[in-house]
C-alpha cells in the first residue's frame, strides 16, 4: 500500500506581511500619481478677492443749490428715486444716501421724482452698474425755475361739492399764441365724487379773455407776468392783470386779476396766502 502523506494547508509566513504592506503601497502610488497630475479629479481653486454674492453696497451722492423749504401747505418738495422706487426726500444741501443697498453688478438709475417748489433739479452721474463698492458720485443740482408763459388746462386746487357725491373745480384753458399772447377759455371741471379725485369732465367751456404780456420778472421760484387783460364779453374795456407761476401753481384772483399788485413783493405775499387757501390753479394729474 502506498502511503500518501498529506500536508496541512497553512499560509506562508510572507503572506500576512504582504497583506499588511499592500495598503501602504497603494497610498504611495496614489501620492505619486497625484504629484504627476494623474489619477486625481478636478480641484476647486480657492476663491479670489472680491465681493461675495450676498454683499451689498450703498448708493448716494450730493445735493447742491436746494433752497430751504418754504413751509407752505401743499408746496412741492424734492423727491429722489432709485430704480423706480426707494424714495428719498433730501431737505438740505449736502450728502444723501438711499436706504436700500444694491448687490455688486446690479443696475442703478437715480432720477428726480418730484421737483421742489419753484426750482428745477437735474441729476448727473445717476446711472450705471454697482462696481462692487459704495457709489457716492451722484450729483443733484437745483436752481430757480424760470417759467415760460403758462399754457394748458388749469383747475383750481380747492374742490367744491354742489351736491352729495359730486365735486367741481373752476377751470381755465390757456392757449399760447406766441411768447407774449395767450387766449383763455373758462369752464367747470366736474367729478363723480365729492373729493374731485380722478378724471374730470369739462362742462360749459367758453371763450373768456385774451392776455397780452408786456412785463416779466422772476424772483426765487416765482415768475410773474404783467400785461393787458381783455374780457371777451367786453373787449372795449381792457384792464391790467398779472399771473404768477410758482412751482406747480398758477395764481390769480378771479375778479380783479391782481391788477393792483405791481411789485414782486406784492406778488410773493399773495402767492403764499393764496396757495395756503387752495385758491391757485394746478395742472390736473
Amino acid at each position: 500500500m502506498t502511503n500518501i502523506i498529506t500536508t496541512p494547508l497553512t499560509s506562508s509566513p510572507a503572506a500576512p506581511l504582504h497583506r499588511r504592506c499592500a495598503p501602504l503601497a497603494w497610498l504611495v502610488l496614489a501620492a505619486s500619481l497625484a504629484a504627476c497630475g494623474g489619477g486625481g479629479g478636478d480641484t476647486t481653486p480657492a476663491p479670489g478677492p472680491g465681493p461675495t454674492p450676498t454683499e451689498r453696497f450703498i448708493i448716494g451722492g450730493t445735493v447742491t443749490g436746494l433752497a430751504p423749504a418754504s413751509g407752505t401747505s401743499g408746496s412741492s418738495r424734492l423727491v429722489l428715486q432709485n430704480n423706480e422706487g426707494d424714495d428719498l426726500l433730501p431737505t438740505a444741501n449736502g450728502r444723501f444716501v438711499f436706504a436700500t443697498p444694491l448687490a455688486a453688478g446690479s443696475a442703478y438709475a437715480v432720477r428726480v421724482k418730484s421737483q421742489p417748489n419753484g426750482q428745477t433739479c437735474t441729476v448727473a452721474q445717476g446711472s450705471g452698474a454697482m462696481p462692487g463698492a459704495a457709489v457716492d458720485s451722484v450729483q443733484v443740482s437745483c436752481a430757480a425755475a424760470v417759467w415760460g408763459l403758462p399754457e394748458g388746462t388749469w383747475v383750481r386746487e380747492a374742490c367744491n361739492s354742489p351736491s352729495p357725491g359730486q365735486g367741481t373745480r373752476n377751470m381755465f384753458r390757456l392757449t399760447r399764441q406766441d411768447e407774449t399772447r395767450v387766449t383763455v377759455n373758462q369752464a367747470t371741471m366736474a367729478y363723480a365724487n365729492a373729493q374731485c379725485s380722478g378724471a374730470g369732465t369739462v362742462q360749459s367751456e367758453k371763450e373768456y379773455a385774451r392776455f397780452e404780456v408786456d412785463r416779466k420778472e422772476t424772483r426765487g421760484g416765482i415768475t410773474a407776468f404783467w400785461g393787458n387783460w381783455t374780457y371777451s364779453v367786453d373787449p372795449t374795456r381792457p384792464t391790467r392783470a398779472v399771473l404768477a407761476r410758482s412751482g406747480p401753481y398758477l395764481c390769480w384772483a378771479a375778479d380783479h386779476f391782481w391788477a393792483q399788485f405791481s411789485t414782486m413783493d406784492d406778488v410773493e405775499r399773495l402767492v403764499g396766502n393764496t396757495t395756503q387757501q387752495g385758491l391757485c390753479y394746478v395742472l390736473p394729474e
